[in-house]
């Protein structure tokens, strides 16, 4: 079928089914897709929006954290699709809960106190629900800050997962220092420096998109786009962010691109499509990418199988794109989700 067709045949679909089902798509996703949603945002916005709207099927097209997310904070009769299970996460495989509660317990025997685990979004349910369990919180890159000094202002130390680079750049931006801040391998046995001296422990993952970027890459775009703003995702490696001017999730950077005006010069360090979007979406404002970079479990979501998602839908049998997550893993994920939630929009 060609694209054309099933564009249409989307839009039929969701007439079927009005009423009924939310589409909702990250800012990741190609053109097309976001044209067809309902809500865009990022991955906090995604993980609400369920529990927001009064729909009955929503649809994620995104990765299969988000949807997670968005399947713990459903409704009762809600339910929640993913187009493609096969969308995952690199960072999200990069933590366990088995390596995590290792983590925590070489940590409480080394300084005598527990760390309370933060657990950026970008991660499955059972490490949320192992957040939960602990008493900790999820968070997202626009509200990481806002989370870590909840817990840090009340006297706990951290252990920060999976991303190292959020992490050190949260820190950082809550005015710790370098020897506040203790990395923990990947296994959750090894530490990079006494621990007895560390506020915050932050997990050795990473996102292969933002990884790549560079500071001769930031420098290089200045002495292209003089007087240009460099705006880069916090997930980006600690010297880039602070060579860049701003460090912003993707829905703060459409805020920014928004606030700058016409014939404003901006260059971005994100996931590409979002960049392809912002071009055409602010014609009269200068947009460069800081690389061409992509995010390819992103493009796992397409036309085609959502396409299939809502045909399953108007007949029934839709059970094979239905988001499950465990009744244990939901308890406990559900209170790490809506800890963030609440630490969130506290004014």
């Amino acid at each position: 079928m060609n694209k054309k067709k099933l564009i249409t045949d989307i839009i039929d679909l969701k007439r079927l089914l009005a009423g009924r089902v939310l589409l909702a798509a990250h800012h990741y996703q190609s053109p097309e897709i976001v044209q067809l949603a309902d809500v865009v945002g990022d991955s906090y916005r995604l993980a609400v929006v369920a529990s927001e709207s009064p729909a009955e099927f929503i649809i994620i097209c995104g990765v299969r954290f988000m949807a997670e997310s968005a399947a713990i904070l459903s409704r009762k009769g809600q339910h929640v699709f993913l187009p493609n299970f096969s969308a995952g996460c690199p960072m999200a495989d990069m933590t366990t809960p088995d390596h995590a509660e290792h983590a925590l317990t070489r940590i409480a025997e080394s300084i005598g106190e527990e760390a309370v685990p933060i657990t950026y979004m970008n991660c499955w349910a059972d490490l949320k629900a192992l957040a939960g369990a602990h008493g900790g919180s999820v968070c997202t890159s626009g509200n990481a800050t806002k989370i870590v000094a909840q817990y840090l202002n009340a006297g706990r130390r951290v252990l920060f997962m999976p991303d190292k680079n959020l992490g050190i750049n949260t820190a950082l931006a809550l005015g710790l220092s370098e020897k506040d801040i203790c990395h923990v391998s990947a296994g959750g046995d090894v530490f990079s420096r006494d621990p007895t001296e560390a506020t915050i422990f932050l997990w050795d993952g990473y996102c292969p998109v933002h990884q790549v970027f560079t500071l001769d890459q930031v420098a290089s775009a200045r002495n292209a786009h003089p007087g240009s703003q460099v705006i880069v995702h916090p997930e980006c490696t600690k010297t880039v962010v602070q060579a860049a001017d701003i460090a912003a999730s993707t829905d703060q950077m459409v805020s920014k691109i928004e606030g700058a005006g016409p014939q404003s010069v901006t260059v971005i360090g994100t996931e590409h499509r979002f960049i392809e979007r912002m071009i055409c979406e602010y014609p009269d404002r200068e947009i460069y990418p800081l690389e061409k970079t992509f995010c390819h479990d992103m493009d796992m979501i397409t036309l085609d199988n959502l396409y299939k998602v809502l045909r399953a839908l108007t007949v029934g049998s839709a059970d094979a794109y239905a988001v499950q997550v465990s009744e244990q893993d939901r308890e406990y994920a559900k209170r790490a989700l809506t800890s963030m939630v609440e630490i969130t929009e506290r004014s």
